[in-house]
């Protein structure tokens, strides 16, 4: 029992403290997401949504040479206080504007303490725990985060309901505010070490270190596809659903519901696994079971064969990214650790803007079932040539390099 509780996550106090503040951060954003579409929708239409999906994308990518810099060149907690706090007064901004473009503006705001306060996390996390716990904790980060945005999901059309978007909106100003606190709060503190160069080469630099490693270069390309399958499919789901389907509004969040809790159930899942070699596995079986999963879906003629798909990606994408996050911190330098999270999340968010683009387009060439069903075998096939690669990597090539 005391070998269990020296080598749990939970009796690491800082833990203790970031892990639940930043869950409900989560959720707080998906209530804002929830308030904001809604605003937006209302008086803007489809064109006003599509500004608004860019406006959360655009300046994560925009960041990419500049954020991870930022994290590796300064004190942890400098970087977390005032991005958190520049997140805190566009948050409250948000609630106080309703034009368009004040609304988008105040979201780039966001965005951008965003694109810096994920990376800064991301890399102080190791720190807190060591690299032997970095896999647990990122799985138990990651499933936490999805049972928050899940209840953030249910609880953001109840505020707005109640409070109107104002009030949705401070509410997740409070969430960034609870983040600050935490920041200053947590000892363990992430310095630039001395005489390091971090000014030079922002997302060269991360790239170069994914690019450099024997597994990431593999596996990274197989997360960027998935995230231009999963969200090219997000863009047809509601009319799969309600249209070739014919199914109600219910249960079209029915099934958004059930692909969160996959997605809980995996990352807890892939948080268990200790080994570079099981966590690729991992990554592959997860892009294995979100390529089946799209054809599933695609070829789906009732609910209960749709539910079985949307739980299915929802393991999926838990396992591939609760894995992939724990190979690229474990596998990197500490010293970029930082210009590394920044060029992933800032490449994952191109994808995201390509993903939003092909996704409409197939929709309109092939319909919402034969974009499920192209979109899946696709993925598949990645996933198969990714594994034969994987399986081909020698068991020292595997082996992280302690940093």
């Amino acid at each position: 029992m005391k070998q269990s509780l020296q080598t749990s996550i939970w009796s690491y106090r800082d833990i203790r403290l970031v892990l639940p503040a930043r869950a409900l951060s989560y959720a707080g954003d998906s209530i804002a997401m929830i308030a904001l579409m809604l605003r937006v929708s209302d008086s803007h239409g489809p064109a006003g949504v599509t500004a608004l999906l860019l406006a959360f994308a655009v300046p994560t990518v925009a960041m990419i040479p500049f954020a991870g810099r930022i994290v590796d060149g300064y004190d942890s907690r400098t970087v977390l206080v005032w991005s958190g706090l520049l997140q805190v007064a566009a948050g409250v901004g948000l609630a106080f504007v309703h034009d368009l473009v004040h609304t988008l503006a105040l979201v780039c705001v966001l965005q951008i303490g965003q694109a810096v306060a994920g990376p800064a996390w991301g890399a102080l996390i190791p720190r807190i725990v060591g690299e032997e716990l970095v896999g647990r904790t990122t799985g138990a980060s990651q499933a936490l985060i999805g049972v928050a945005t899940l209840a953030g999901s249910a609880a953001g059309g109840l505020l707005v309901g109640w409070t109107g978007s104002r009030g949705a909106l401070l509410v997740d100003a409070s969430t960034f505010l609870v983040l600050v606190f935490v920041a200053q709060l947590v000892r363990t503190r992430r310095r630039p070490e001395p005489g390091s160069d971090v000014e030079k080469g922002g997302v060269t630099a991360g790239l170069r270190a994914i690019f450099g490693d024997t597994i990431l270069r593999i596996l990274v390309p197989a997360l960027w596809l998935f995230v231009v399958v999963g969200e090219a499919v997000n863009v047809v789901e509601v009319f799969l659903i309600t249209g070739e389907l014919g199914l109600g509004p219910a249960l079209y969040g029915a099934a958004g519901a059930a692909t969160g809790l996959g997605a809980i159930a995996g990352s807890a899942y892939t948080g268990r696994l200790r080994t570079d070699r099981t966590r690729s596995r991992a990554v592959i079986a997860g892009m294995a079971a979100i390529g089946g999963s799209c054809v599933l879906m695609g070829v789906a003629g009732n609910i209960v064969t749709l539910m079985i798909g949307a739980t299915t990606i929802g393991v999926g994408s838990g396992m591939l990214n609760a894995a992939t996050s724990s190979l690229v911190v474990t596998r990197v330098a500490e010293a970029v650790r930082g210009r590394v999270i920044a060029a992933l999340n800032g490449t994952v968010r191109t994808f995201s803007i390509l993903a939003l683009l092909l996704g409409g387009t197939a929709g309109l060439l092939l319909g919402p079932r034969w974009t499920f069903v192209t979109c899946g075998l696709a993925c598949a096939l990645a996933a198969a040539v990714a594994g034969v690669l994987v399986v081909r990597t020698k068991d020292s090539e595997l082996e992280a390099v302690s940093h």
